[in-house]
C-alpha cells in the first residue's frame, strides 16, 4: 500500500513539473526568461540558403584571440588557440583575428563537434608545402572572414604527406565540416596538389573577391555549395564547382555575385540540383559548360557559356527567367533522362568530345563522398578519364565528329535508311539521381536516387517559360539545339538557335518516336538548323509556327525576317551559321494567317493551314525517329550513347 501511495504522489509531480515547465516555455520571455537561441540556424533568417551568421562578414571583434603569425611560428594574445610544430592550433570555439606570414605551416581547427569559430584573415600569407593550408578537423561550423579591404594569399605545395592523405585531405583549404566564406576582402588559393577549396559537408560563399586556381577542381565539395554577393573566378584541371554526394544529391545554389570558371573539364558538376536565381556566370569549359544529374533550375541571373561541348545538361532543364548564351560543339541543352551506366562501380558513360577524348560527359569512375578522387582502372581499349589519348573505334562504328561513314551491322538500316537501330542491351540513359535543395528547417539535402532499374519512369524534359536564351553552334555536324529524351515545352521567352545547316544538325529535337511532344504556346523561337532531321511542333500547341525547310543551304550572316500580311515585321535575325531548316513561332502568328518568310535574296508567301505548318521538303526526306545521315536519330543511340 505504501509503495503505491509513493508512485501516485512522484506521478503527480511529474505531472505538476511538466505543467509548470510548459508554462514557463509558453510564457518565458513575458516572465523575463531569455530565450536561447542558435543565430546560425536557417530558421532564424530570412532566407533558406544562408544564415544570419553566414551573411555578416564584419562580426565584432572585440575579445578575439589576435594571433601574428611570425615566418616559423605565431604571437598569440588571448585564448583558445597555440602553436604546435609550426602550425596554429584553435581548440575551442570563439573568435580568432590572423595576420602576418606562414612560411610552412597550417591554420588547424581541432574543436568540439558542436563549436562554431570565427577566423578573420586581416592580411595573411601562408604555404604549406605538404598539406592544406586552413584545414578544420572538428567543428560545427567555420566562419571564415576577409576583412574588408586585406589581401590574403595561401599556397600549398604539390605533394601532400601521408598523414594528410589519410586524413582525406584534398585542398588548399579542407573541411571536414561545414565552412562559410565572407567579408570584404581579397583571397587567393593556389593548391598545386589537387582541390583549391574542399568541404566534406556544405560550402557556403556570401562575400569576398575569391581567386582560385587549381590542378583539380577549383572548388570540391560533398553536400552543397552557396554563392551570395561574392567574385568568384576559378582555374581548374579538371572541373570548376563540383558536389560529390550521391546519397542526398550535392546541390548548388546561386543567389548574386559573379562567377568565372575556366575549367578542363566540366564548368559546373552535382549530383543534386543546380538553381541560378541571379548573378552572373561565366564559364569556359573542356567538357560540359553545366552538369547536373539532376535538375538545373534558371530562374534570373546571366550565364555565358562560352565554350563547351554541350551546354546544359541535365535531367530536368527549365528556364523561366534570366539570360542564357551559349556556344558548344554538341548539344545546347540536352536533357539526357537514365544512365548509361556500362561498367559499374558508378561510372558514366556521356558524351566524348570530338577529339576522342573523355571528361565527367565521357567516362567517369566511382569516387568516393568523403571528397577524396576514386581513380578508375583502365580498359584496355580506352583511353583515362580526362587524358588526351585518342578513342579507338569499335569496329562496327564511326567515331562521332569524324566524317567517316560508318558500316551497316547485320541488323540494322544503312545510312540514310528508315530502318530502326536497337539499343544497345547493356546501355539505358544517363543519370538517375533526382537532388533537392537543402530543406530550410533541417539544412540536409533530401531527394532520392533511383536505381538503374527505374531508368526508364525518370522524368526529363526541357522547360522554357520565359528568359532569354541564345545557343550556336559553328563546328558540330550531328548536334541538336534544344534535344530532350522526353518532351520539350515552350510557354514564354525569346529563343535564337542557330547550328550549322549540314549534317543531321537538328535545332530542336525531342522523343517523338516514344510518345515525346513539342509544344509551344507561348514565346518566340527562331531555331536554325540543318532540314534532314528538322523537326516542328506538335499538334498539340496553342501557338501557331512554321518549319520553314529551304531549297538551298543558307549562307552564315544571311536574315531570316518574318512579317505580316500588312507588312510589319515579326521576327528578324541575322542568324551566325548556315542553315537550311528554320523552325519559327511568336504570338503575333495565327492560324489562318499569311506571313511572308525572308532568308536572303528568297521569300516565300506561306498561309497557316494548321497550328503547326511544314513549308519545303526536308533536304534528307526524314523526320522524327527515322534514320539519318549518320544513321541514327531521335530515339536511337550515338556511338557516344546520347541520343
Amino acid at each position: 500500500m505504501s509503495t503505491h501511495n509513493t508512485l501516485d504522489k512522484i506521478c503527480v509531480a511529474i505531472v505538476i513539473c511538466s505543467l509548470v515547465l510548459t508554462a514557463l516555455f509558453m510564457n518565458g520571455e513575458a516572465l523575463g526568461i531569455t530565450k536561447i537561441v542558435d543565430e546560425d540556424a536557417e530558421q532564424n533568417s530570412d532566407s533558406a540558403y544562408f544564415t544570419t551568421n553566414d551573411q555578416n562578414g564584419s562580426w565584432d571583434t572585440t575579445g578575439a584571440a589576435v594571433i601574428t603569425l611570425t615566418g616559423d611560428g605565431a604571437s598569440i594574445s588571448g585564448n583558445g588557440a597555440y602553436v604546435y610544430d609550426g602550425n596554429v592550433v584553435i581548440a575551442e570555439a570563439g573568435r580568432y583575428v590572423f595576420s602576418g606570414n606562414l612560411e610552412d605551416g597550417s591554420i588547424i581547427v581541432d574543436t568540439h563537434d558542436s563549436s562554431k569559430v570565427w577566423i578573420l584573415l586581416d592580411g595573411v600569407e601562408i604555404n604549406c608545402s605538404d598539406d592544406a593550408c586552413i584545414q578544420v578537423d572538428q567543428a560545427d561550423k567555420v566562419f571564415l572572414t576577409l576583412a574588408e579591404g586585406s589581401q590574403n594569399v595561401l599556397t600549398s605545395g604539390s605533394v601532400y604527406s601521408d598523414t594528410a592523405l589519410s586524413d582525406g585531405t584534398d585542398g588548399a583549404i579542407f573541411a571536414h565540416d561545414d565552412l562559410t566564406i565572407n567579408g570584404g576582402g581579397s583571397l587567393t588559393v593556389t593548391a598545386q596538389y589537387s582541390h583549391g577549396i574542399s568541404a566534406n559537408d556544405d560550402l557556403v560563399i556570401t562575400g569576398g573577391t575569391i581567386t582560385i586556381s587549381a590542378v583539380d577542381d577549383a572548388i570540391h565539395v560533398n553536400d552543397s555549395i552557396r554563392i551570395k554577393d561574392a567574385a568568384i573566378a576559378a582555374t581548374a584541371g579538371d572541373d570548376g564547382l563540383l558536389t560529390t554526394n550521391e546519397v542526398e544529391n550535392g546541390y548548388l545554389y546561386i543567389e548574386s555575385g559573379t562567377l568565372d570558371i575556366t575549367a578542363s573539364g566540366d564548368g559546373i558538376h552535382t549530383t543534386g540540383d543546380i538553381t541560378v536565381a541571379g548573378g552572373e556566370t561565366n564559364i569556359s569549359a573542356g567538357d560540359d559548360g553545366i552538369h547536373s544529374d539532376a535538375s538545373v533550375y534558371v530562374q534570373s541571373g546571366t550565364i555565358l557559356i562560352s565554350d563547351c561541348y554541350e551546354g546544359i545538361e541535365a535531367l530536368i532543364i527549365d528556364v523561366s527567367g534570366g539570360d542564357v548564351s551559349i556556344n558548344c560543339e554538341d548539344d545546347g541543352f540536352n536533357a539526357n533522362g537514365g544512365s548509361g551506366d556500362m561498367f559499374g562501380g558508378g561510372g558514366q558513360m556521356g558524351g566524348g568530345r570530338n577529339d576522342g577524348t573523355f571528361g565527367h560527359g565521357g567516362m567517369q569512375g566511382s569516387g568516393t563522398d568523403d571528397g577524396m578522387t576514386g581513380e578508375m582502372p583502365t580498359p584496355t581499349d580506352m583511353g583515362e578519364e580526362g587524358m588526351t589519348g585518342e578513342r579507338p573505334t569499335p569496329p562496327d562504328m564511326g567515331e562521332e565528329g569524324t566524317t567517316g561513314e560508318m558500316p551497316t551491322p547485320p541488323d540494322m538500316g544503312g545510312e540514310g535508311m528508315s530502318g530502326e537501330m536497337p539499343a544497345p542491351p547493356d546501355m539505358s540513359g544517363e543519370s538517375m539521381s533526382s537532388g533537392m535543395p537543402a530543406d530550410p528547417e533541417t539544412d540536409t539535402a533530401s531527394g532520392s536516387t533511383q536505381s538503374s532499374a527505374d531508368t526508364e519512369d525518370v522524368e526529363t524534359y526541357v522547360s522554357i517559360s520565359g528568359g532569354n536564351i541564345r545557343i550556336v553552334n559553328e563546328v558540330g555536324q550531328d548536334a541538336d539545339g534544344l534535344d530532350s529524351n522526353g518532351d520539350i515545352k515552350i510557354s514564354g521567352g525569346t529563343i535564337y538557335i542557330s547550328l550549322l545547316g549540314t549534317g543531321s544538325n537538328c535545332a530542336v529535337d525531342y522523343a517523338s518516336e516514344s510518345g515525346g511532344v513539342a509544344e509551344i504556346t507561348g514565346g518566340t523561337i527562331i531555331a536554325c538548323g540543318a532540314s534532314s532531321m528538322a523537326e516542328g511542333f506538335d499538334s498539340t500547341s496553342t501557338q501557331a509556327s512554321i518549319l520553314y525547310n529551304t531549297s538551298t543551304v543558307a549562307e552564315a550572316g544571311t536574315t531570316l525576317t518574318v512579317t505580316d500580311a500588312d507588312g510589319s515585321v515579326l521576327l528578324s535575325w541575322e542568324v551566325p551559321c548556315s542553315f537550311s531548316s528554320a523552325l519559327i513561332s511568336c504570338p503575333e502568328m495565327k492560324v489562318g494567317g499569311t506571313y511572308t518568310v525572308s532568308a536572303g535574296g528568297t521569300s516565300e508567301e506561306i498561309t497557316l493551314e494548321d497550328v503547326s505548318t511544314t513549308y519545303g521538303n526536308s533536304q534528307g526526306g526524314m523526320h522524327g525517329g527515322d534514320m539519318g545521315q549518320n544513321g541514327m536519330h531521335g530515339g536511337d543511340m550515338r556511338p557516344d550513347g546520347q541520343r
